[in-house]
């Protein structure tokens, strides 16, 4: 019972926080307070069984990395048997190492895993407190969830754009505490971030024409499309209406274009119920840290104003109708209120 006090105290703190990769931070501190591991991960599989996340914790060091990420053969064939029976997995690697899994939740997209490598077999009442543990996170999981997502399309909605763009520009969460994170993304130092603002053409319209409901469906349909088309670690969001924020991460503009402009002709192509054909403008920016998220944002908004006043069905890059002298730069300075 010595373990008690300090373990509602954790608990406490996890259902503190309203981030999910802040929440998994807390998960595993308190993991590594109580079963001393060599090792801690939590490592996520996207919805073709492959790695897309992976969160571990080593000597009070917390490392995300989001590519290249490399899984032992031993690990991946336990997390095999993990995902069949949904109940954890315990073998001796070797002399002085125990691995242990645990299947912590299955969302919409991707299935999380909890992954610990000790030099001693948990105690039953290590099992029990993990089990506990995980349970506490699963259903503050469906909270947080609940609370970030758009209720109609699923998609994260406007209120977490915010903490999104700070962990891109910051590389790490916000956060009262400090918190040592090392975001292990790409080798390549010309990676960037493109935000895209899209909007369906017409929408008013399908509302008018058939109704609100129809027009639910397409709105449903679209973000199907959308995380269909897009990589599990790029960041949808529906801003309302028929607005929608998509943030990708790539090398160059030609490759964002080409990522855009393939989910433009996948609504184009696609029939939708009783519709028929939809179709959808988009206006992109690449994401600079040193500029106001407001900025951001009225870049990308005036390249898709001027996709859908010169033709719609198309992908607008800001940068291109600068320099071309089709649109002009409007600056937001400091002290000056941000809408976004």
């Amino acid at each position: 019972m010595t373990t008690t006090p300090r373990l509602l105290d954790k608990l406490v703190s996890m259902t503190a926080i309203h981030d999910v990769e802040l929440m998994e931070f807390s998960l595993l501190k308190t993991m590594e307070e109580f079963i001393r591991p060599q090792e801690l991960l939590i490592l996520k599989l996207d919805r073709n069984g492959q790695p897309c996340y992976q969160l571990s914790l080593r000597q009070d060091k917390y490392e995300i990395a989001l590519d290249g990420i490399s899984i032992p053969e031993e690990i991946l064939m336990a997390i095999e048997i993990v995902r069949r029976t949904k109940q954890p997995f315990n073998r001796q690697v070797d002399s002085t190492r125990i691995l242990t899994i645990w299947h912590i939740l299955q969302a919409k997209s991707q299935e999380v895993f909890l992954i610990t490598t000790t030099s001693h077999q948990l105690s039953k009442l290590d099992s029990y407190l993990t089990n506990g543990l995980l349970g506490v996170y699963r259903n503050f999981f469906a909270v947080l969830s609940e609370a970030q997502r758009d209720q109609l399309t699923g998609l994260a909605n406007r209120k977490t754009f915010d903490d999104v763009i700070n962990k891109i520009y910051f590389q790490r969460p916000l956060s009262t505490d400090p918190v040592q994170v090392e975001r292990r993304i790409d080798s390549d130092d010309n990676v960037g971030f493109w935000l895209g603002m899209a909007d369906l053409d017409n929408f008013k319209r399908i509302n008018d024409t058939w109704g609100h409901l129809y027009g639910d469906e397409v709105l449903l349909l679209m973000s199907q499309l959308m995380q269909g088309h897009f990589r599990e670690n790029d960041y949808l969001f529906r801003f309302g209406g028929e607005e929608f924020v998509i943030i990708i991460r790539t090398l160059n503009e030609e490759l964002a274009f080409k990522a855009f402009e393939r989910f433009r002709a996948a609504i184009e192509a696609h029939q939708f119920p009783q519709v028929g054909q939809v179709t959808i403008s988009i206006g992109v920016t690449k994401m600079d840290p040193s500029i106001f998220k407001a900025t951001i944002l009225d870049r990308a908004d005036k390249a898709l104003y001027y996709a859908k006043h010169n033709g719609r069905n198309q992908v607008c890059f800001f940068e291109n109708l600068l320099n071309n002298g089709l649109i002009e730069k409007t600056e937001f300075k400091s002290g000056e209120i941000e809408l976004f």
